[in-house]
């Protein structure tokens, strides 16, 4: 597969690999802010699908900022939240800011169906899509299933397995997991791998 000069693959959003990039005073300041910052790299910088709007800027309300500030300043996380209250774009957002601006970190998404993982992926890649180029990382792989980035970091999407997680050694971070094996899966998680769960 031949990388285009005009982007990854021929799409023109995607930074193909080994791009120079010529930053201004103003962007290194912004630079600096995201990666320190990831409540302000969301707010200013990633893209959602609002139903009846469109494609909108992702303002959060308090509870999803204290969420991403949960996921920041902790290690080990395990929540139990309620339905339909954004947690899924908003830990989505978090995680494209962990892959930005962390070298050689590895993410799994798990949630009981291939599809719905797959569907979460697709959600942090058009967010990573619509971001400005000098805020990317040069892709190295864009799939279905997995992207990997210049800076080493990968995000793989997958059905609940102890055996993708455990074999990979990734944070992990299970969505949806079916009631009757969420606890049971979670627990031997943390002995084997002691991730971060949501």
């Amino acid at each position: 597969m031949t990388k285009h000069k005009d982007g990854y693959l021929g799409n023109p959003n995607l930074k193909p690999v080994g791009v120079q990039q010529q930053f201004t005073p103003e962007q290194v300041q912004e630079y600096i802010k995201c990666s320190n910052n990831p409540i302000y790299f969301i707010k200013n910088y990633v893209k959602i699908v609002a139903v009846d709007q469109g494609l909108v800027p992702f303002n959060m309300y308090n509870y999803q900022e204290s969420l991403i500030k949960t996921l920041h300043d902790n290690r080990f996380v395990i929540g139990k939240l309620p339905r339909q209250t954004g947690k899924t774009t908003t830990v989505g957002s978090y995680l494209l800011h962990y892959v930005l601006f962390n070298q050689n970190v590895n993410v799994a998404i798990l949630a009981n169906k291939q599809a719905t993982a797959i569907e979460i992926l697709s959600r942090i890649k058009m967010a990573f899509e619509y971001l400005p180029k000098w805020l990317q990382q040069g892709v190295v792989e864009w799939n279905k299933g997995s992207i990997m980035l210049e800076n080493g970091s990968k995000i793989l999407a997958s059905a609940t397995s102890l055996i993708v997680s455990c074999s990979m050694n990734l944070p992990t971070f299970p969505f949806k997991l079916p009631k009757t094996s969420s606890h049971q899966y979670i627990l031997q998680l943390h002995r084997v791998n002691q991730p971060r769960c949501l």
